[in-house]
């Protein structure tokens, strides 16, 4: 079978997004199928992309900034590629919901598969109540999962936003996980510690992960009162914005901004729990690694975050993701930390139970059923 996996995310090289289309396409070069790569192009060196193309998958590269080129010539070279790779199936992974139809330069695309006959799977990682979208790319969104023979999805959570918002019925859905980037799942041991760490591990943006919200919480009175360190690790755009507000509430002394770290198993060494405030997710692979290393998490019921956590059984919900929904629930948190290793041990034994145990190859099999369905014949 003939496989192009397409991704649409442009902010930035490479994300938690693309971790599950690139296990797939992994498993679909072991299996002995081709695949093909079309993604935007970065300057930099990217491991993950180029482990991939050395073990055999052809890479196409979108311009980031097509401009007037793309009006000039409206078949783009890395379309003809596609084109030429004669795809069986074509799974667009988008970081969010309406990327593929939002982007201008994904209209090509969209037209090449009105024309063609060829299977495709509609991957969503991310889904948000305040995704703007004008006329247009509404329509392209409607269309796109109409024309999907599968919509696949990260979180139900992201499959009723996406009907409600585009106010329409998508059906061939079905449910995959994300993989876990730990090569060791087993626990970390407990940090015994008389100052509680906190980490909050996401990007930096206030719209989707809600740092905002953490800050103004914690500078309440209650909680300036009690001995505690908050990790910010990530980065984005709205790190100076972070900053500036820890100052403005005198928690300059105790909020950390570490970047970026891949050293998963090293956060949980020195810290005790996770606070993911977020207005907006998919699933996140922060919290799930968080679980699965025995830590608890504070979450907020976006996406698909209530699907994991029962409010204080194997972690803490906040219902809505405001100030006073993850102020009560982080009173909460706070209130049961005598408990904190047991429920992070029940954190870790739900998780593991949830997690698929191959969702690159699970995502192949997807795929493998689009492409059979599509085509009325075994490929």
């Amino acid at each position: 079978m003939r496989i192009v996996f397409v991704s649409t995310l442009k902010g930035t090289p490479w994300g938690g997004s693309e971790e599950l289309w690139a296990a797939a396409c992994e498993r679909a070069l072991h299996n002995g199928h081709a695949a093909m790569i079309c993604r935007y192009q970065w300057p930099e060196s990217l491991r993950r992309q180029e482990s991939l193309r050395q073990a055999g998958a052809k890479l196409s590269l979108r311009p980031r900034r097509a401009g007037k080129i793309a009006r000039l010539f409206p078949r783009p070279g890395w379309l003809r590629e596609i084109d030429g790779f004669a795809p069986d199936v074509v799974c667009i992974s988008q970081g969010n919901a309406y990327e593929c139809a939002g982007h201008r330069s994904m209209v090509p695309l969209l037209k090449w598969l009105a024309r063609t006959n060829v299977a495709l799977v509609n991957l969503i990682q991310f889904n948000s109540e305040d995704t703007g979208l004008g006329r247009a790319a509404a329509n392209r969104a409607r269309w796109l999962y109409q024309r999907a023979t599968t919509n696949a999805f990260v979180a139900m959570d992201n499959h009723r936003l996406a009907e409600s918002r585009l106010r329409v019925r998508i059906e061939r859905a079905v449910e995959v996980r994300n993989p876990v980037n730990l090569s060791d799942t087993c626990p970390v041991p407990w940090p015994c510690e008389d100052v509680v760490r906190m980490a909050c591990v996401a990007r930096l943006d206030a719209r989707t992960k809600g740092q905002d919200v953490l800050l103004e919480v914690l500078a309440k009175p209650q909680w300036t009162s009690r001995p505690w360190t908050l990790s910010l690790f990530g980065v984005g755009p709205d790190e100076q914005r972070f900053a500036d507000q820890s100052r403005r509430l005198g928690l300059s002394d105790r909020v950390s901004f570490l970047g970026h770290s891949s050293d998963i198993r090293a956060i949980w060494r020195n810290h005790q729990v996770l606070l993911l405030p977020s207005r907006a997710e998919g699933t996140p692979l922060a919290m799930v690694e968080a679980m699965v290393l025995g830590r608890p998490c504070m979450v907020c019921a976006v996406g698909g975050c209530a699907d994991w956590v029962r409010d204080g059984e194997n972690g803490f919900l906040s219902p809505e993701p405001n100030t006073d929904s993850v102020g009560s629930a982080m009173e909460r948190l706070w209130s049961a930390r005598e408990r904190w290793p047991s429920i992070g041990a029940a954190a870790r034994e739900s998780s593991l139970a949830m997690m698929g145990p191959d969702p690159g190859l699970a995502l192949l099999d997807v795929l493998v059923a689009a492409a059979r369905s599509h085509s009325g014949a075994v490929p």
